[in-house]
């Protein structure tokens, strides 16, 4: 009997609190598995609570189990995490024995260490109070190193840094018996790696590598080599230098792309954006391409030529909400990251015309993100308190659209917008500026949604307060989204599309290279 593919899916790092792109390329992974292929997940960001973040993703039901999830710092060190038992570092202990003055920093889980009088080191504990990492400083107050332990109580990571930049030079990394196994040159002007040193567990050099992509190339090598057919699958951007930098020949490389490909102001025939550029001008040596939209394939052909590798498969719903929604009264839900590609203050100052047409109405908007400050100094300043809430991040979208009356996406550009699809599969229509890509792709127009002109606060304060002032045939359309979204992105196409492109991938890779290549 053939062999089957092998799935390996790249992503920089993973985390609890993700975004689109993320929570897409994890359902991906998800699926590759029910679907009985061999599934790895390849990381490869240093994060000493790895262990701690899996745990919590397999927990909420993110990560199948059968899944097998390899970081490139974990897989070096040869560390088994589940062997480790609890460290204990008495850290305020010992310095206490020193007469040292402990000096809490206010709002912080931290605090500063005096020595007769010389700030010596910065303590800093997680939630759960064990220590994260320690900084230590010199007679001039300049930070010498950052000590690094993980959930257990190891150490890490130790980073010596550059005294007037403040930046690290070199980075020496630990496994659980407090041996090195990578040491990191760094430049502390622009952050770049020069020298990446590799030692094995008794410390002799094992390698030597000019820069972390050759690492990382080599350590992806070294988990593919021995499949039949390694099938690549590239969602982050900042991993494919990676793929591409893969020399060997039966891997077979699918790059995905999640955004838009060219830059703000997102003209189509604008600059090609700078972390997508060296994709596309290689893009010939991928085995696909693939694409969320129609619309974005049409473009990119534009540009391109026509490629018999470029393909599209859309995002998919596994869950749809019931014909009958309970909606709460006059609440309108945003979810989003918080940040200005995102532009949710044309919401909340396109909520300030609602208001003052209907007192009642609110509007919830979840996430996360850096212009958290921003929306909150808005809101104060346009006196909505009352009506607009940030609430934080959310696990369960579905629960929140299926309460609202609608959503809105304001965003300057998507790739797709995982959010319309979650939010029309739930019964809540959406109101959208009419932007690349997605909307169109997603919204009939005045039947499930509303595609408004991009960027017209206006516009989009007169079609929240029709969807208040309408609430019955606001309901009619969110009926109609879950029907039409069940359709056209249920879970089988979804399958269908994505076997599809890896038995066809398989099957090219083969003809080229002749069957034999893979013994």
């Amino acid at each position: 009997m053939e062999s089957r593919a092998t799935m390996f899916c790249l992503l920089n790092s993973l985390d609890v609190n993700r975004g689109g792109m993320t929570k897409a390329a994890l359902l991906q992974a998800n699926l590759f598995a029910e679907l009985g292929y061999e599934t790895y997940i390849l990381t490869f960001n240093f994060n000493p609570r790895y262990n701690t973040i899996i745990q919590q993703l397999i927990k909420q039901g993110k990560i199948d189990k059968r899944i097998k999830l390899l970081n490139m710092f974990e897989s070096l060190s040869l560390t088994n995490r589940s062997t480790l038992q609890q460290k204990e570092i008495e850290t305020i202990k010992r310095i206490e024995e020193f007469n040292a003055v402990l000096d809490k920093r206010a709002g912080f889980n931290a605090y500063r260490v005096y020595e007769n009088g010389l700030y010596t080191t910065y303590i800093n504990y997680d939630k759960e109070n064990k220590v994260s990492f320690l900084d230590y400083f010199n007679e001039q107050r300049y930070r010498t190193k950052r000590e690094e332990y993980d959930e257990y109580g190891y150490l890490r990571k130790v980073a010596y840094m550059d005294f007037e930049l403040n930046k690290p030079r070199q980075m020496i990394y630990f496994d659980d018996k407090g041996q090195a196994y990578l040491s990191v040159w760094s430049n502390p002007k622009n952050g770049k790696t020069n020298r990446v040193n590799h030692f094995n567990s008794n410390g002799a050099l094992l390698s030597v590598h000019t820069n972390e992509l050759d690492l990382k190339t080599k350590w992806v090598e070294s988990i593919i080599k021995d499949y039949d057919y390694p099938v690549l699958v590239c969602d982050a951007r900042t991993s494919d230098p990676v793929m591409m930098n893969v020399k060997l020949e039966k891997a077979i490389k699918i790059w995905r792309l999640h955004s838009n490909h060219v830059k703000p102001p997102y003209n189509v025939d604008g600059e090609i954006g700078v972390k997508i550029a060296p994709t596309l001008e290689a893009i010939d040596e991928l085995d696909v391409a693939l694409l969320l939209t129609e619309s974005q394939k049409v473009d990119l052909e534009e540009r391109f030529g026509k490629k018999d590798n470029i393909r599209v498969i859309p995002h998919y719903m596994k869950d749809f909400a019931f014909s009958s929604f309970k909606k709460a009264d006059n609440l309108a839900v945003i979810i989003s990251r918080f940040s200005t590609l995102k532009r949710i203050d044309h919401s909340i100052k396109a909520f300030k015309k609602v208001v003052n047409r209907i007192p009642k109405a609110k509007l919830e908007i979840w996430g996360l993100g850096n212009e958290e400050p921003n929306l909150r100094k808005l809101i104060k300043e346009l006196d909505l308190q009352n009506h607009v809430f940030l609430k934080g991040y959310t696990n369960d979208p579905g629960k929140l659209y299926q309460k609202a009356l609608f959503s809105v996406v304001t965003s300057k550009s998507e790739g797709f917008s995982l959010g319309i699809l979650e939010s029309m599969s739930n019964g809540s229509p959406m109101i959208s500026y009419d932007i690349n890509y997605g909307p169109r792709d997603l919204i009939i127009n005045e039947e499930t949604g509303f595609i408004i002109e991009n960027g017209n606060i206006d516009q989009l304060s007169e079609k929240m307060i029709w969807m208040f002032e309408n609430k019955k045939a606001a309901l009619n359309m969110g009926k109609n989204a879950v029907k039409d979204m069940k359709e056209r992105f249920n879970e089988q196409q979804y399958i269908d599309k994505w076997v599809d492109t890896i038995e066809t991938a398989v099957k090219n890779k083969k003809a080229k290279l002749g069957v034999y290549a893979y013994k």
